[in-house]
């Protein structure tokens, strides 16, 4: 209750500030006071500040100025918004809190993004800023008018189009740990009324941690440094205006990635000095072909026509393509015994459509359409161990077969297998588990590797069976040990196996030898909406917006899980991991969203809206777990008041409030269940309620500073349901409620004069509080690594100079100032078995320059 009242006084207190502060400004004040952005968040151009829609925007100068080149390096400038890249190609969008990264090529995220107007999966989304004019974040449901999964919100990338003046530029950055980056763009009108722009950026810069090691499997492939980047994409765009009215652009796109896969360092005994030093300068990674790649290329069409002064209408294609592969380390380790990696690679398409027709009038401005998309999915994951590592796996399930058997023969001695007979029997305070792995451990167990010839002579002899193992090899009456079974070599093993009827036992000639465990997903995805949507001007001040959209999805999808590779070496054995399968499925999900908004000009500078709007997002399928049946679509309901405005005539003010529902969340976590050798990601459904306010505010100080702050306060509560975390232990279903972290961040841009050139100074803070604590079904890997529960702290700053032309622009920059480390992310997949849990890991300072020539 307490959390709600918290969320609640920031809400009242928030618009009691902008009412009071919008009733004592002076009416007077005009927006051209200010520079204010225009955005296509209502699929029109409009002042941001009219858009009643809660719109978060990142502009090309902001972009220049903070260095960024990915989603990623922006988020911080939009409250409610967060982008997760720990893996390049399996990225995701964080809106107000809902997250859905993902492998599963089943399924589909929470929020979606789209490029010059054309919807971009789950794969393709993490693109360069190459020539960018703006980033906007729309948050909570957008589906009337973006469809397909913005049942959270919205990214829209817009790059800049062709135009009828010739300019361009070239620049270069150079900075910490050899960072290069080149980038240029020119803009040439062909003839009067066709014009061509084009531009390229190329990002590269060396791992921050050395991998020391290079194992033998490796070397005919590079060796990753842990953050290693390298990144090219280029564009080519054509504009055409046929008319006064009439033009058509088409544009081809680029974009190579090859480079180091997610940065993870293993924060366990087995790694590099102990998993003690992981802000160090060195690892020590086994990973097989390591790395991250994605060749994607692009085309996309625009025709745009105006009919009359009231009636327009635009129509978009693409057809995107590409191939991407991930090979990533999942232990941390050098140690073949505990060797995993896991290997995604998808080849997959997208031809996307939509046909939009604007309609404004004096009291109109309606806009309606139709949009089609058609994906075609190919993914195959493989999970990969080495002989060594799957014995030790087995060996994990041989410890716990003969702890089994110990404890029914101690309850055959004492008659039960309760504490009371425990106690009975051994004495009080005596429990039935405390006897079991005294007898357990007195008989030389757990054993450690089967492939340790004393601790397997050792079980042999506990078992009982040693006697029978040396009569079959023809030595009656000698004792097993361990010399023994390093002189017979795979023979005691072979035994084992045949008598157990296990051909996953195996002895140690096999070592070095990989087993593999693929599956293969296929997925024809088809998506189609028409939708509509007017804003009606009751009065001039006083607007009514209505919009709804029909949407339809399809999924056909199949899994192939064939044996794995290793029973080409030894027939018989089965697969530990992914149980064989050769299934299809099939569904289809229908939705009508819609939203209504009501906005209000108290004056011409100030704006109040309020709204009620619905998403949806298709369900799916579990790329890693064979199953016909889908799990269900996900649905949203957001009501939200907001405020926005021009303050003082000084301060551009954004501030919103709002509370959503969002139930059958497809949320992704590493589950154990039983049976299950290790941890395997999983969908799971659970219920939502999310309460919140965001603010942003601009202050123009004077014509030569401007402060900013952005923050925001959410509280959530999570009906989950019950499932097995990463370590195997039983999570009961149940209700959590949770704030979100303190987070805020602050900007500082000066102009000062010099009376030489132009100069800017920008600097930005940003502070997040660290809730990882609070995460349900937490495992005990996690809370051993105290990095991981850090709160973020990240300045960061540059000093630019202008040349008086405007033709010369040279920058100093520094990222991360305070040279703060973190860790991000922690893997699980290995923890269990092989106690070899991982962390992504952050980069330290960064110190460069850049230097920019226009043209």
């Amino acid at each position: 209750m307490f959390r709600k009242k918290k969320v609640a006084h920031a809400i009242v207190s928030a618009f009691v500030l902008a009412s009071l502060s919008a009733g004592a400004q002076d009416t007077e004040t005009t927006e051209k006071e200010i520079e204010v952005i225009n955005v296509t968040a209502q699929k029109r151009v409009q002042n941001i500040l009219k858009v009643p829609v809660t719109v978060g925007t990142v502009s090309a100068g902001l972009i220049k100025e903070t260095g960024s080149t990915l989603l990623a390096d922006i988020d911080k400038f939009i409250p409610g918004f967060d982008f997760s890249d720990e893996g390049f190609t399996q990225a995701g969008v964080s809106m107000r809190g809902i997250s859905s990264p993902s492998i599963s090529a089943g399924g589909d995220p929470s929020s979606a993004t789209f490029y010059d107007d054309t919807y971009m999966p789950r794969a393709a989304q993490n693109v360069l800023f190459s020539d960018m004019a703006r980033v906007e974040v729309l948050k909570g449901p957008q589906g009337t008018l973006f469809g397909r999964n913005a049942a959270m919100g919205v990214v829209n990338m817009v790059p800049n189009a062709p135009h009828d003046e010739f300019e361009g530029f070239v620049r270069a950055l150079f900075g910490t740990d050899k960072l290069q980056r080149y980038e240029g763009m020119i803009n040439v009108p062909i003839t009067d009324n066709v014009y061509v722009r084009a531009n390229f950026l190329s990002n590269r810069q060396d791992g921050f941690m050395e991998n020391i090691y290079q194992a033998s499997w490796n070397e005919n492939n590079k060796n990753w440094g842990i953050g290693e980047k390298g990144h090219d994409a280029a564009r080519v765009a054509v504009l055409w205006d046929i008319s006064a009215t009439t033009n058509f652009l088409i544009a081809y796109e680029w974009d190579k990635l090859d480079q180091g896969a997610e940065i993870n360092f293993g924060f366990n005994e087995y790694a590099y000095n102990g998993g003690l030093t992981p802000f160090g300068n060195k690892t020590e990674n086994d990973v097989r072909a390591g790395g991250e790649s994605r060749d994607m290329t692009a085309t996309i069409v625009k025709f745009n026509h105006e009919f009359n002064n009231q009636l327009s209408m635009k129509y978009v294609a693409s057809y995107r393509e590409w191939l991407t592969n991930n090979a990533q380390e999942e232990d941390g380790t050098a140690d073949i015994t505990r060797y995993f990696d896991t290997v995604n690679v998808e080849d997959s398409d997208i031809f996307y459509t939509e046909m939009q027709i604007n309609f404004i009038n004096s009291k109109i401005n309606a806009v309606a359409g139709f949009s089609y998309s058609k994906e075609n999915v190919g993914q195959t994951t493989k999970l990969n161990a080495t002989t060594n590592s799957v014995s030790r796996m087995i060996t994990g399930e041989l410890n716990n077969v003969i702890r089994d058997g110990v404890a029914q023969q101690i309850a055959g001695m004492i008659g039960g297998n309760t504490d009371a007979h425990a106690a009975g029997a051994f004495g009080p305070g005596v429990t039935f588990d405390a006897a079991v792995d005294s007898f357990y451990t007195a008989s030389g167990f757990p054993m450690d590797h089967i492939w340790n010839a004393d601790e397997w002579a050792g079980a042999l002899n506990a078992m009982g069976v040693a006697g029978d193992i040396m009569t079959a090899i023809g030595m009656p009456d000698v004792p097993l040990t361990g010399d023994i079974v390093n002189a017979t070599g795979d023979l005691t093993y072979d035994i084992v196996s045949q008598q157990m009827g296990i051909a996953e036992i195996f002895g140690p000639s096999a070592s070095g030898i990989f087993w593999e465990e693929r599956v293969y997903n296929t997925g024809d995805f088809t998506n189609w909406g028409i939708y509509g949507d007017i804003d009606y001007s009751i009065t001039d001040k006083w607007h009514v917006i209505v919009g709804a959209r029909y949407s339809t999805d399809k999924k056909d999808f199949t899994w192939y899980i064939p044996e794995t590779s290793f029973n080409q070496v030894r027939p018989g054995v089965s697969n530990l991991i992914f149980p064989m399968a050769d299934l299809t499925a099939s569904d289809e999900w229908s939705q009508t969203t819609g939203r209504l908004v009501t906005s209000y000009e108290l004056t011409e500078n100030d704006m109040f809206f309020a709204s009620y709007s619905t998403g949806y997002k298709s369900g799916g399928f579990d790329s890693l777990t064979p199953n016909p049946e889908a799990f269900e679509p996900e649905e949203t309901s957001n009501i939200e008041f907001g405020y926005k405005g021009i303050l003082w005539q000084q301060v551009i003010a954004n501030v919103s409030a709002y509370y959503m529902e969002l139930d059958n969340f497809q949320t992704t976590v590493d589950t154990k269940p039983p049976g299950y050798t290790q941890a395997i990601p999983t969908v799971l459904n659970d219920n939502r309620q999310i309460t919140g306010v965001e603010l942003d505010l601009r202050w123009h100080l004077n014509p030569s500073i401007t402060l900013g702050l952005v923050s925001e306060i959410r509280s959530m509560d999570t009906d989950s349901p019950a499932f097995y975390n990463g370590e195997g232990t039983f999570i009961d279903a149940a209700t959590t409620s949770t704030d979100s972290a303190v987070n805020y961040t602050l900007t500082f841009d000066w102009m000062p004069d010099f009376g030489v050139g132009n100069t800017n100074l920008h600097v930005d803070y940003q502070f997040v509080e660290n809730i990882n604590s609070e995460q349900p079904g937490l495992e005990e890997y996690k809370k051993a690594i105290d990095a991981y529960f850090y709160d973020t702290k990240d300045l960061n700053a540059r000093l630019s100079w202008y040349n008086e032309s405007d033709t010369l622009e040279i920058g100093l920059w520094g990222k991360n100032l305070l040279n703060k480390r973190y860790v991000m992310g922690v893997g699980g997949l290995t923890a269990s078995v092989f106690n070899t849990p991982t962390g992504e890991i952050t980069r330290g300072r960064e110190l460069g320059i850049d230097i920019k020539y226009m043209f």
